[in-house]
């Protein structure tokens, strides 16, 4: 619900524009009919979901009972569900293992890789999509995305500092940014992969990163689950009069589409070797 503030609409947006991500990471995986893939973090089932589709078995596991519950809503018994922490994946065994914006919640990353490592079996693989948020970070802290801020520079700047507070709060701002894709390479490595192939893709495009013209939805999604809202933070950040200015300069460039987006994300495949 915070991610797409709450709107239908929003919400198939965003899994429309995610489609792409889960079929490069499943043909990345080379997934075959009756593989076990373990879908770690599955969150909404995604990737899981769409490894079912691809005939193979599919272990959804998490660290929330909900996003589990919501699984198995709509794979039921075709699935198995499996309660875990990607640092302690616990007793299962697994042919792939894949991940979609998980390791960017993890602090001990190095553990998560090690698990991956160790839950796979010889010759199994893993295919991960992170964001890598160092890229344009300065520039989202800086603007949000927005066209222009000219006079309300230190609104923008108050409110973005909120969300980034609520964010550390929840303990998640630094593993977010404290890694980019050679660090995931590197990390992929010492756990014992082997025949890694990293992809990254870099954008700075026009389209503005909330791609909403709703103005009510953009103030009620979060970029992120650990971080707040954007009325949150107005509410917590400005004054009323401050959150008036503010608006008066936002809303007509969220709702003529106005904006721009600086994002990465990279792809990372390898191999567990057949001895270890």
């Amino acid at each position: 619900m915070r991610r797409d503030g709450g709107s239908d609409e929003q919400r198939r947006a965003v899994l429309a524009s995610l489609a792409p991500v889960r079929d490069e990471l499943l043909d990345l995986a080379e997934v075959q009919p009756g593989e076990v893939l373990l879908d770690v973090g599955c969150g909404d089932g995604l990737i899981g979901l769409g490894a079912l589709d691809r005939g193979a078995r599919v272990i959804f596991s998490d660290i929330s009972e909900a996003c589990l519950d919501d699984c198995h809503s709509i794979a039921g018994d075709a699935a198995e569900y499996h309660l875990a922490s990607a640092t302690d994946l616990g007793d299962v065994t697994a042919d792939v293992v894949t991940t979609r914006s998980v390791l960017i919640y993890v602090a001990d990353k190095a553990t998560a890789f090690g698990e991956f490592f160790r839950v796979l079996r010889p010759g199994g693989r893993v295919a991960l999509f992170e964001p890598i948020n160092r890229f344009g970070l300065e520039e989202r802290r800086a603007t949000w995305g927005f066209r222009t801020i000219e006079g309300i520079e230190a609104l923008v700047a108050k409110v973005v500092a909120e969300i980034e507070h609520a964010q550390d709060d929840a303990g998640g701002l630094d593993a977010m940014i404290d890694f980019d894709e050679r660090d995931l390479l590197a990390l992929a490595e010492e756990a014992g992969f082997v025949d890694l192939r990293l992809r990254l893709v870099a954008e700075v495009t026009a389209d503005a990163m909330w791609r909403t013209r709703d103005w009510d939805v953009f103030l009620d999604s979060s970029p992120n689950p650990l971080a707040a809202t954007f009325r949150e933070a107005m509410e917590a950040a400005l004054t009323a009069s401050e959150a008036e200015r503010l608006t008066a300069v936002l809303r007509p460039q969220v709702e003529r589409g106005e904006g721009s987006t600086r994002l990465a994300r990279a792809f990372l495949r390898g191999r567990k070797p057949l001895v270890t």
